[in-house]
């Protein structure tokens, strides 16, 4: 009896062990493979914010400037080799990607992309509004060293000067214009409106350090899509006036580079900064 006993507790203990390994390992394999869970306090590194659209698919196929297939998909690769530029860079922590299509959201899971980990995916149901990334910095990414970025910009040189510390106790926010070099299907360079070419107002990245949520009454000056006409002046505007932030353009010191060699655009552009809600800033030092 005794011998039965304990062979009974050994079966027990033994059937426990493996039901707690097996739990272990299912719960490791569910993390590491998630999309949806920005680092927890991560408190050193880049976080960058942009969106990954299909560009063949519904909405993003309508409205464009040629849609012709073949040439979508080109404008496809575009992004995706600047989401894995940006992904390579040894500064950035996690790149949070706001996504619209299942379709999308598909074939992201499916790509090969190096440093793929750090892949953050939040689902929008529509088209991307500047009122989706900033409600998801709220939400996510308080007191993060953020880079907001359109979908055909990556990061370059100089990121290694950013100092955090800086931007909170000067509430000062970096709105960045952007460089061209030769990328895989052009060479970008020296274009209108680059940093150092030929400045017209024209912004692509924005770096800020959200220390505590924003109002609604900012929210809702955020409320509108970014490819519209204007649409970087009024983020700007709403930077300096509703969210009072000093801003400065350092594009010659910390360097981005658009990506966009396949002339497509949305051709249904109105204009967004009216009544005199816009804003430029011109290229400036770091600190100044």
């Amino acid at each position: 009896m005794t011998m039965l006993r304990r062979k009974v507790y050994f079966l027990f203990f033994v059937s426990a062990a493996i039901v707690i390994l097996y739990g272990f390992i299912w719960t490791k394999s569910v993390v590491n493979n998630s999309y949806n869970a920005p680092p927890e306090k991560e408190e050193s590194g880049i976080h960058v914010i942009t969106n990954y659209p299909l560009m063949t698919e519904k909405p993003w196929n309508e409205g464009q400037t040629d849609t012709n297939r073949s040439r979508l998909w080109q404008r496809q690769e575009e992004i995706e080799e600047t989401l894995q530029k940006n992904l390579n860079h040894t500064l950035v922590t996690a790149v949070h990607l706001l996504v619209d299509q299942p379709s999308a959201e598909q074939r992201l899971s499916e790509q090969n992309f190096h440093n793929k980990h750090k892949i953050f995916v939040h689902r929008i149901n529509a088209l991307p509004k500047y009122r989706d990334f900033f409600d998801y910095v709220n939400d996510r990414l308080q007191n993060q060293l953020v880079v907001m970025l359109n979908m055909d910009i990556y990061l370059g040189e100089g990121f290694e000067m950013l100092n955090k510390t800086f931007l909170v106790e000067y509430n000062t926010s970096y709105v960045l214009t952007r460089h061209g070099r030769q990328e895989k299907m052009c060479n970008m360079a020296g274009r209108p409106g680059y940093c150092g070419v030929s400045f017209i107002g024209s912004h692509d990245a924005y770096i800020f350090v959200l220390t505590q949520p924003l109002e609604e009454s900012v929210l809702v000056e955020l409320d509108y899509y970014m490819n519209v006409y204007g649409a970087e002046n009024k983020l700007v505007w709403v930077l300096r006036n509703k969210m009072k932030r000093r801003l400065l353009n350092p594009c010659k010191y910390l360097k981005t580079y658009h990506n966009h060699c396949v002339d497509i655009i949305g051709n249904a552009r109105t204009r967004i900064n009216r009544n005199g809600k816009s804003g430029v800033v011109g290229p400036s030092g770091l600190y100044e």
